[in-house]
């Protein structure tokens, strides 16, 4: 059980860096600035974001490895569980049957409620997914924060002799 925990842990701290590293590289915003709409680009069932995220995992599995945070992630605690919410509502966000089915959820909500005219299913949306930018960047910096000291080898002491 404590294994599990473990690889939970260490998961949704890599998985936490991968978003980070995507929204790092603005690659859907100059898309869109170019004239490309992001969502056509034809990758079956994902967005391109989430695509640029799973691209993160390489370079986040190097720093992860360079930075021993492995061994290193302190025991779960409200940061980590946020990264872990975070992350995953930033990917599903960005993938194509939870997309629709969150924003069929927001536009009976909003019809329900009876929210002012201005406020759209659409900008709500919006909110969420800044919403979740936001709960990355602030849950993983104060993860990073919270690290525990390396262990180190200790070296052989040298010892002095008596004259």
């Amino acid at each position: 059980m404590g294994e599990e925990r473990t690889v939970l842990r260490r998961g949704s701290v890599l998985l936490g860096m991968a978003v980070l590293l995507s929204l790092l590289f603005p690659v859907q915003f100059l898309l869109k600035e170019s004239g490309v709409d992001p969502r056509s680009v034809p990758v079956p069932g994902v967005d391109l974001a989430a695509l640029w995220a799973l691209v993160g995992l390489l370079p986040s599995l190097l720093m992860f490895r360079d930075g021993q945070l492995a061994q290193r992630i302190p025991r779960w605690s409200a940061w980590v569980a946020l990264l872990a919410a975070c992350s995953l509502a930033y990917l599903l966000l960005h993938v194509h049957w939870s997309l629709d089915l969150v924003t069929v959820q927001l536009r009976e909500a909003t019809a329900s409620a009876g929210l002012l005219p201005s406020v759209s299913h659409l900008a709500l949306l919006d909110a969420l997914e800044l919403a979740a930018r936001i709960g990355v960047l602030v849950a993983l910096v104060a993860v990073l924060l919270r690290l525990d000291a390396p262990a180190q080898e200790e070296a052989p002491r040298a010892r002095r002799s008596k004259r």
